[in-house]
């Protein structure tokens, strides 16, 4: 497991986001949830799925007011499930800060945001794009 934290300063907000994430970490990412505000039945759903130690999965969650968000990329299968895990919780974080911030979702500002996400996320996502790189890592 590999932890990232990126702050998108025109936005003000915080994502830590955890790579190749198992059920070792539960607990550890459910203490980072409960720290941004996570409760009740997201933070129990969090935990389920969590803890299930399913391949090819993720969660995203955010917390508008505190402009937080902690974001969840699983095992994966292959190199192509991390790049569709990858994609689809990026897609979640940036529909969060677009609604919190009020972008246009179909506008510039927002695919802005997509790029500058990607772009902070590739330092660590390049090593779980190829295959011989994530056998050395996993």
């Amino acid at each position: 497991m590999i932890r990232q934290d990126i702050y998108l300063e025109r936005y003000d907000w915080h994502v830590r986001i955890y790579y190749a994430a198992t059920t070792y970490w539960v607990e550890r990412i459910v203490r980072d949830l409960c720290l941004i505000g996570c409760r009740g039945s997201d933070l129990a759903e969090a935990r389920r799925n969590l803890s299930a130690g399913r391949l090819d999965t993720g969660l995203t969650y955010s917390n508008y007011r505190r402009r937080a968000t902690v974001m969840v990329i699983a095992l994966t299968s292959s190199p192509a499930e991390f790049f569709n895990s990858l994609e689809h919780e990026k897609g979640h974080l940036c529909r969060h800060i677009s609604g919190a911030c009020h972008l246009d979702p179909y506008g510039e500002a927002a695919q802005y945001l997509s790029g500058e996400v990607g772009q902070k996320m590739f330092p660590v996502a390049r090593r779980f794009l190829c295959e011989h790189c994530r056998e050395e890592m996993l």
